[in-house]
């Protein structure tokens, strides 16, 4: 996969937005068993995607960092 630190597309942020919304605290666990899923089924592009996805929800729910300004 890929290292930690890394940038993802608007869509990454828009898909984990909506799932936020409708899954709340879930979100992210939702979005890994969704990569695992297309993992197991050969499809790696498609687990890319939701490897960004959950990236964008850990990155949405975190905090600030010290001496970070917030949007």
């Amino acid at each position: 996969m890929r290292l930690a630190r890394y940038e993802v597309g608007i869509d990454s942020y828009r898909a984990a937005k909506i799932l936020i919304d409708k899954h709340g605290a879930d979100a992210r666990a939702f979005a890994s068993r969704r990569m695992q899923e297309l993992l197991e089924g050969g499809d790696e592009a498609g687990a890319a995607a939701w490897v960004d996805i959950a990236f964008a929800i850990d990155e949405m729910a975190r905090g600030p960092r010290p001496g970070e300004m917030r949007n």
